[in-house]
């Protein structure tokens, strides 16, 4: 299961517009940050093509000037595809 730290940058004007649409989004978890045009988001999915997908729905969210990776662990997705076969 990747987990991914992102940072997305925003129009502050629509700060509140923006978190409502994450709330919705069921692998998205929000965080408090002190800068009104940033929020700072934890994303969790079944694999890279979930995780890919929810970014580019979260860039396409209106308000949302960008998103940057900052954190991502995959390290159970490498053990799932380098384990042997039957275990």
């Amino acid at each position: 299961m990747p987990i991914s730290g992102i940072v997305i940058r925003i129009d502050p004007d629509r700060r509140e517009s923006v978190l409502t649409e994450l709330t919705n989004l069921p692998a998205v978890e929000t965080h408090p940050v002190d800068a009104a045009e940033l929020i700072v988001a934890v994303l969790e999915s079944a694999d890279f093509a979930e995780e890919e997908a929810l970014v580019e729905r979260i860039a396409g969210i209106a308000g949302v000037h960008g998103v940057s990776l900052a954190y991502h662990n995959f390290e159970d997705v490498v053990e799932e595809a380098t384990a042997p076969a039957g275990c």
